[in-house]
């Protein structure tokens, strides 16, 4: 029967909609409000092409301008593929029932795959890039592809070799030449890891991000280099450590072991922790200038 339902669907054509979780899932202690917290939230996918079912693979495919919708969250793709868990073999233990039914209700889909055009959208934010895979179980997404973007009303990160969400940690990394640009404030790096916490609103805000490998933290009135960076968020203040450089815009080069980045002044200064002296090298503006290769020697 389940079988027909979905060739019938198939059959139909376009706007193709199918419920891929339990819905009917609940907590059996109506008094645990915990547990309806986790009731099961459910995963519609639609497609303008097919719908297809694979039984023995326990795979849904959605093609053709396919779409999955949980919660508030929304995936946008070519092609959306969702894996039904593995039923445990006769005899063995049965997994908990929070397990089951995933502590956030992703019912029995334990993982997602989108190729193609993929835009992961909610309502403050939005991931594009080629391809996506949700593993609901870890609560884990990674986003890999050309044009690997992040977005959010005010802050925008772009990366090379993939985006990651760690939702249990509330931790996202941008690899491979990551960029994170909010206005006048620029951070690269090899990866970049934000840390997001609860705020008591219930939303989640970014307060402490991370720049590692190849750093470069850009101000109105300084460019710094270094090889790692913290940026907190509250008091808009980087601090870069090691091989720290930093040029100011009147051509200044200063160097020394921590460099202190307020984006708010567009200050920078040096500080020394006893491995050596803080340096700077002064440009003269009244001298004589020429680009001879002689007068250089």
């Amino acid at each position: 029967m389940r079988s027909l339902l979905f060739l019938l669907n198939i059959l139909c054509g376009v706007g193709l909609t199918l419920s891929l979780a339990h819905a009917q899932i609940m907590p059996t202690d109506t008094k645990d409000q915990n547990a309806k917290d986790h009731a099961a939230k459910p995963v519609d996918i639609s497609a303008d092409t097919s719908l297809e079912w694979y039984q023995d693979q326990r795979l849904y495919v959605a093609r053709g301008n396919a779409k999955a919708i949980r919660g508030d969250m929304t995936v946008d793709a070519d092609v959306l593929t969702a894996h039904e868990r593995d039923k445990p073999a006769k005899g063995a233990p049965q997994p908990p029932k929070e397990k089951t039914a995933d502590k956030n209700g992703s019912g029995d889909i334990d993982k997602m795959n989108a190729e193609g055009h993929v835009r992961i959208t909610t309502e403050k934010q939005r991931v594009t890039g080629d391809h996506a895979v949700y593993d609901l179980d870890q609560h884990m997404m990674l986003v890999t592809g050309d044009n690997l973007r992040y977005e959010t009303e005010k802050e925008t990160v772009t990366a090379k070799d993939s985006l990651e969400y760690y939702e249990d940690k509330k931790i996202a990394v941008a690899r491979g030449h990551a960029v994170a640009d909010k206005g006048e404030r620029h951070v690269e790096g090899d990866v970049l890891t934000a840390e997001f916490r609860d705020e008591p609103s219930g939303q989640q805000a970014l307060w402490k991000m991370t720049a590692v490998g190849h750093v470069t933290v850009i101000t109105k009135g300084n460019i710094s280099h270094g090889d790692k960076a913290v940026y907190d968020i509250a008091r808009d203040i980087a601090i870069l450590t090691g091989n720290v450089r930093v040029t100011r815009a009147d051509g200044t080069q200063l160097s020394g072991d921590v460099a202190e980045v307020d984006f708010k002044s567009n200050q920078s200064r040096l500080l020394n922790q006893g491995h050596g002296r803080v340096r700077a090298l002064l440009v003269s503006k009244s001298g004589p200038k020429t680009n001879s290769p002689k007068a250089a020697e």
